[in-house]
Protein backbone atom coordinates (compact mmCIF):
# COMPACT_ATOMS: atom_id res chain seq x y z
CA UNK A 1 0.00 0.00 0.00
CA UNK A 2 2.69 2.46 1.06
CA UNK A 3 4.14 1.46 -2.24
CA UNK A 4 1.05 2.24 -4.44
CA UNK A 5 0.85 5.73 -2.29
CA UNK A 6 4.08 6.33 -3.17
CA UNK A 7 4.05 5.62 -6.85
CA UNK A 8 0.53 7.84 -6.80
CA UNK A 9 2.44 10.70 -5.17
CA UNK A 10 5.82 10.36 -7.86
CA UNK A 11 3.29 10.14 -10.76
CA UNK A 12 0.86 13.24 -9.66
CA UNK A 13 4.22 15.21 -9.23
CA UNK A 14 5.54 14.24 -12.21
CA UNK A 15 2.35 15.12 -14.02
CA UNK A 16 1.88 18.56 -12.50
CA UNK A 17 5.54 19.37 -13.79
CA UNK A 18 4.75 18.57 -17.05
CA UNK A 19 1.62 20.90 -17.27
CA UNK A 20 3.90 23.56 -15.59
CA UNK A 21 6.66 22.83 -18.04
CA UNK A 22 3.88 23.33 -20.69
CA UNK A 23 2.51 26.32 -20.42
CA UNK A 24 0.10 27.16 -22.88
CA UNK A 25 -0.64 30.74 -21.90
CA UNK A 26 -0.55 31.80 -25.79
CA UNK A 27 2.77 33.80 -24.59
CA UNK A 28 4.33 34.06 -27.58
CA UNK A 29 7.09 36.62 -26.19
CA UNK A 30 9.79 34.50 -25.82
CA UNK A 31 9.89 34.47 -29.38
CA UNK A 32 11.94 37.15 -30.35
CA UNK A 33 13.80 39.78 -28.08
CA UNK A 34 11.81 42.72 -26.18
CA UNK A 35 14.04 45.00 -28.26
CA UNK A 36 12.71 43.41 -31.63
CA UNK A 37 9.08 43.00 -30.85
CA UNK A 38 8.98 47.13 -29.79
CA UNK A 39 10.80 47.44 -33.38
CA UNK A 40 7.73 45.64 -34.92
CA UNK A 41 5.56 47.55 -33.19
CA UNK A 42 6.78 50.85 -33.54
CA UNK A 43 7.30 50.35 -37.45
CA UNK A 44 3.84 48.99 -37.72
CA UNK A 45 2.21 51.82 -35.90
CA UNK A 46 4.48 54.03 -38.17
CA UNK A 47 3.25 52.22 -41.94
CA UNK A 48 0.03 52.44 -40.87
CA UNK A 49 0.37 56.17 -40.29
CA UNK A 50 1.90 57.16 -43.23
CA UNK A 51 -0.64 54.83 -45.45
CA UNK A 52 -3.64 56.77 -43.89
CA UNK A 53 -2.00 59.95 -44.39
CA UNK A 54 -0.85 59.84 -47.82
CA UNK A 55 -4.25 58.80 -48.92
CA UNK A 56 -5.78 62.00 -47.23
CA UNK A 57 -2.95 63.76 -48.63
CA UNK A 58 -3.70 62.24 -52.13
CA UNK A 59 -6.95 63.75 -52.01
CA UNK A 60 -6.55 66.73 -50.25
CA UNK A 61 -3.44 67.84 -51.04
CA UNK A 62 -2.89 71.21 -53.09
CA UNK A 63 -0.08 71.10 -54.84
CA UNK A 64 0.87 68.40 -57.32
CA UNK A 65 3.93 67.00 -55.40
CA UNK A 66 1.85 66.53 -52.12
CA UNK A 67 -0.57 64.97 -53.82
CA UNK A 68 2.24 62.79 -55.62
CA UNK A 69 4.30 62.86 -52.51
CA UNK A 70 1.08 61.43 -50.65
CA UNK A 71 0.44 58.79 -52.96
CA UNK A 72 4.21 57.53 -52.91
CA UNK A 73 3.79 56.72 -49.49
CA UNK A 74 1.21 54.59 -49.79
CA UNK A 75 2.57 52.47 -52.26
CA UNK A 76 6.04 52.34 -50.66
CA UNK A 77 4.67 51.95 -46.96
CA UNK A 78 1.83 49.58 -48.32
CA UNK A 79 4.70 47.44 -49.49
CA UNK A 80 7.17 47.95 -46.40
CA UNK A 81 3.61 46.81 -44.46
CA UNK A 82 2.94 43.20 -46.22
CA UNK A 83 6.76 42.66 -45.66
CA UNK A 84 6.74 43.29 -42.11
CA UNK A 85 3.59 41.62 -41.48
CA UNK A 86 5.00 39.01 -43.24
CA UNK A 87 8.04 38.60 -40.62
CA UNK A 88 5.75 39.41 -38.09
CA UNK A 89 4.32 36.09 -38.51
CA UNK A 90 7.19 34.19 -38.73
CA UNK A 91 8.30 35.80 -35.48
CA UNK A 92 4.76 35.29 -34.04
CA UNK A 93 4.38 39.08 -33.11
CA UNK A 94 0.81 40.42 -33.48
CA UNK A 95 1.02 43.59 -35.46
CA UNK A 96 -1.95 46.02 -35.41
CA UNK A 97 -4.29 46.94 -37.98
CA UNK A 98 -5.27 50.24 -36.31
CA UNK A 99 -3.19 53.13 -35.67
CA UNK A 100 -2.21 54.10 -31.71
CA UNK A 101 -3.51 56.92 -30.47
CA UNK A 102 -1.16 59.17 -30.65
CA UNK A 103 -0.76 58.68 -34.49
CA UNK A 104 -4.42 58.69 -34.70
CA UNK A 105 -4.87 62.06 -33.27
CA UNK A 106 -2.08 63.93 -35.97
CA UNK A 107 -4.28 62.16 -38.38
CA UNK A 108 -7.10 63.44 -37.15
CA UNK A 109 -5.69 67.04 -36.81
CA UNK A 110 -4.40 66.90 -40.21
CA UNK A 111 -7.97 65.75 -41.82
CA UNK A 112 -9.23 68.31 -40.30
CA UNK A 113 -7.58 71.47 -42.26
CA UNK A 114 -7.42 71.60 -45.67
CA UNK A 115 -5.64 74.04 -48.51
CA UNK A 116 -2.62 75.42 -48.20
CA UNK A 117 -2.50 74.57 -44.41
CA UNK A 118 -3.17 71.32 -45.46
CA UNK A 119 0.04 71.00 -47.72
CA UNK A 120 2.21 72.96 -44.87
CA UNK A 121 1.19 70.71 -42.05
CA UNK A 122 1.51 67.43 -43.99
CA UNK A 123 4.70 68.38 -45.30
CA UNK A 124 5.95 69.02 -41.75
CA UNK A 125 4.50 65.70 -40.48
CA UNK A 126 6.20 63.71 -43.73
CA UNK A 127 10.03 65.28 -42.23
CA UNK A 128 9.11 64.56 -38.20
CA UNK A 129 7.90 61.47 -39.00
CA UNK A 130 10.58 60.14 -41.44
CA UNK A 131 12.96 61.72 -38.74
CA UNK A 132 11.80 59.09 -36.25
CA UNK A 133 11.50 56.96 -38.34
CA UNK A 134 14.87 56.52 -39.66
CA UNK A 135 15.85 56.97 -36.47
CA UNK A 136 14.20 53.70 -35.36
CA UNK A 137 14.97 51.50 -38.48
CA UNK A 138 19.49 52.97 -37.52
CA UNK A 139 18.80 51.28 -33.71
CA UNK A 140 17.26 48.38 -34.88
CA UNK A 141 19.48 47.66 -38.06
CA UNK A 142 22.57 48.27 -35.54
CA UNK A 143 21.46 46.99 -32.27
CA UNK A 144 18.40 44.45 -32.84
CA UNK A 145 18.88 40.99 -31.70
CA UNK A 146 16.87 39.10 -34.32
CA UNK A 147 19.63 38.87 -37.65
CA UNK A 148 16.75 39.31 -40.00
CA UNK A 149 14.96 41.79 -38.62
CA UNK A 150 17.58 43.47 -38.65
CA UNK A 151 18.80 42.70 -42.30
CA UNK A 152 15.48 44.07 -42.89
CA UNK A 153 15.45 47.53 -41.47
CA UNK A 154 18.68 47.94 -43.02
CA UNK A 155 17.47 46.96 -46.53
CA UNK A 156 14.57 49.89 -45.94
CA UNK A 157 16.56 52.93 -44.44
CA UNK A 158 18.01 53.63 -48.45
CA UNK A 159 13.87 54.61 -49.44
CA UNK A 160 13.11 56.00 -45.47
CA UNK A 161 16.01 58.65 -46.23
CA UNK A 162 15.47 59.25 -49.37
CA UNK A 163 11.46 59.95 -48.32
CA UNK A 164 12.66 62.25 -45.46
CA UNK A 165 15.00 64.66 -48.06
CA UNK A 166 11.90 64.75 -50.53
CA UNK A 167 9.82 66.06 -47.41
CA UNK A 168 12.60 68.30 -46.43
CA UNK A 169 12.71 69.67 -49.88
CA UNK A 170 9.33 69.88 -50.03
CA UNK A 171 9.39 71.43 -46.61
CA UNK A 172 11.97 74.11 -48.30
CA UNK A 173 9.91 75.43 -51.46
CA UNK A 174 6.54 75.23 -49.39
CA UNK A 175 8.76 78.20 -47.04
CA UNK A 176 9.65 80.44 -50.09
Amino acid sequence: MKKQHLLFLFMSVLMLTTVACNDDDDDDNNTVAQVDRQFVLSAADGNLFEINSGQVASSKGTMANVKSYGQMMVTDHTAASQELMSLANKKNVEIPTTLSDAKQDKLDSLAAVSGAAFDSIYVNMMVVSHMETVNLFEKESTGGADSELKSWAASKLPALRHHLEMAEAMKDSLAK
